[in-house]
């Protein structure tokens, strides 16, 4: 196959993104000291705002909601940036225990008839949270207790969206139930940092499966909507915060060219709905023009594939996340001798989209 500049492009970009990835980690990485100084940072901050009050869709800087106080405090006082609503923001964190949580976790509820997550709060330890509520004897930015009835009869799931710290919760400290002191781990673990920073990384590692159906709706002479086969997909991405690294592959059944391909990509996921993915394909089969079967073409290894996918805020169903998936790619088609399609062919053969379902499950559970 004969390079061109676009080619050279991309297969420099795609070695870009690799060496990367792994830098990515590591600056995602915090050692457990620096985590637990996050995490009170991000407690004590909070608790500045105590007394504020309660209002709906409020961000501060006196006034807040539940989420919106959450949001703030996190981005304020650590840079770190959370979803803004609250269903979103327990989809984001990662589910952890109640044995498991430490001061800086998040705590969610479930405060409404609709049985779905409406109330979040921020942990500070000894069975305490800080949150801002809306209704009841006291309103705003308040702590209440988890074993109050009320909120112990509400509580629904622990998240966690900062590593985990490694300092033991001091009770004294903990017990006074007011906004001063420091609040530390809930966990009592005395394990050693190199395993709790083994731990870590193995917690943050994210496994996604995905079926979805792939269609497009030109060829090379007519504009009509096509069938273009079904896609399964694998990856394991590394949720490090906003930027999520990853790798995976995939088998598609493309009835366009009549070919099965197998990409082999990096990928990047960048907040919460939205990722880029390229690498390079290995084709079984020989391709055709879709729509024209007697005009046959040539597949690209390198470079192969490069698309961007969005989804749906997830849902749990038992231990996984749910939810819907679309994404845009661009799989590379030239003439048999190597040369490149007029753009209405290469568009027609190699632009595909994808609708789907993924479902997440963290690595830790599957082992």
């Amino acid at each position: 196959m004969t390079m061109n500049k676009s080619h050279i492009f991309t297969l420099a970009a795609f070695a870009l993104f690799v060496i990367m990835t792994p830098r990515l980690c590591a600056q995602n990485s915090v050692s457990a000291e620096k985590a637990e100084s996050l995490r009170q940072e991000f407690c004590n901050y909070g608790k500045k705002f105590i007394g504020c009050k309660y209002v709906s869709g409020a961000t501060g800087p006196n006034t807040f909601d539940c989420s919106g106080f959450v949001y703030t405090v996190s981005r304020e006082s650590i840079g770190y940036q959370l979803p803004r609503q609250v269903k979103a923001m327990y989809s984001y964190c990662k589910s952890i225990t109640d044995a498991d949580r430490q001061a800086g976790d998040l705590v969610f509820f479930k405060t409404t008839s609709s049985g779905e997550v409406s109330h979040v709060g921020i942990y500070i330890g000894n069975g305490q949270f800080l949150h801002c509520a809306s209704d009841g004897p006291n309103t705003g930015v308040i702590v209440s207790s988890l074993r109050e009835n009320y909120w112990k009869g509400k509580y629904y799931k622990s998240g966690r969206f900062l590593p985990a710290g490694n300092e033991t919760q001091s009770p004294s400290s903990a017990s006074s139930g007011t906004a001063s002191g420091t609040y530390a781990s809930a966990s009592g673990s005395s394990s050693s940092g190199s395993s709790q920073s083994g731990s870590s990384f193995l917690s943050k590692l994210l496994v996604d499966g995905s079926l979805s159906f792939d269609w497009n709706f030109f060829d090379a002479d007519n504009f009509r909507l096509n069938f273009r086969g079904l896609t399964g997909n694998l990856q394991f991405r590394y949720n490090s915060g906003n930027f999520q690294p990853g790798a995976g592959t995939s088998f598609r059944w493309d009835s366009g060219t009549g070919t099965i391909q197998l990409p082999i990509f990096a990928s990047l996921t960048i907040g919460e709905y939205f990722s880029i993915f390229a690498g390079p394909v290995i084709c079984i089969g020989t391709p055709y023009l879709p729509g024209n079967d007697d005009e046959e073409i040539e597949s690209s290894f390198f470079p192969g594939i490069i698309g961007v996918c969005w989804n749906t805020p997830s849902f749990d169903v038992k231990k996984a996340k749910v939810c819907f998936t679309q994404d845009i790619h661009y799989t590379v088609f030239n003439k048999t001798d190597g040369s490149a399609l007029s753009p209405v062919k290469s568009a027609a053969s190699g632009l595909v989209f994808s609708s789907g379902v993924r479902v997440t499950l963290p690595l830790s559970q599957m082992l």
